[in-house]
């Protein structure tokens, strides 16, 4: 493979806004309905929604018109990993933390809070690497670490094979416009 490039996009709870649920599909709707804490909720609806302006971002189509498929590999319900026609996705999160990447070429991320064990940076270089390929082996993997904006984290991108990574960043005030922008154009935004 030679010169890869992905948009990885930062935003976090404070993005939470129970107007942004407008811009979620029936299954992720029944998904969000069934979380029980806030947190969950927000990482959930953030996420969910962020996705929707990254892939918007990459193709040039209405965040709303965005289909996402999260069917499970494994049990065909619809908690699986995202993905979408014509590009390749990722989502992550931890903490108040929300991370997307958008790339052409197969990508994964992952964030996760520092204390979580005394081994996290393999763990963060493995998840990353199990969502970009499907295996945790990081041979033949390229896999960098990402910049993260909040003191105690740690974040991993990974792709299947060699080259150069071009990784393009939308910090947290980049998404949180563009999430701002979507909820302003849903059916019934109109502001409280």
């Amino acid at each position: 493979m030679g010169n890869h490039v992905v948009d990885v996009w930062w935003s976090d709870l404070r993005a939470m806004d129970l107007r942004l649920r407008s811009m979620l599909d029936p299954v992720e709707e029944r998904r969000a309905d069934g979380l029980a804490s806030a947190a969950d909720l927000g990482r959930f609806v953030v996420g969910a929604v962020l996705l929707r302006v990254a892939v918007a971002a990459a193709t040039g189509q209405d965040p709303r018109a965005v289909s996402i498929d999260r069917t499970c590999d494994e049990c065909g319900d619809p908690h699986g990993r995202p993905r979408v026609a014509g590009l390749h996705v990722s989502v992550a999160h931890a903490g108040p933390l929300v991370l997307v990447a958008t790339s052409p070429d197969p990508v994964g991320v992952d964030v996760e809070a520092l204390d979580r064990g005394p081994d996290v940076e393999t763990w963060v270089r493995g998840e990353a690497t199990f969502k970009a390929t499907g295996s945790r082996d990081l041979a033949g993997r390229h896999v960098q670490p990402l910049p993260v904006p909040l003191h105690g984290y740690l974040a991993a991108l990974a792709f299947d094979g060699t080259g150069e990574v071009g990784v393009i960043t939308h910090d947290q005030d980049e998404s949180a416009e563009a999430l701002e922008r979507a909820k302003a154009s849903s059916p019934g935004s109109a502001s409280p």
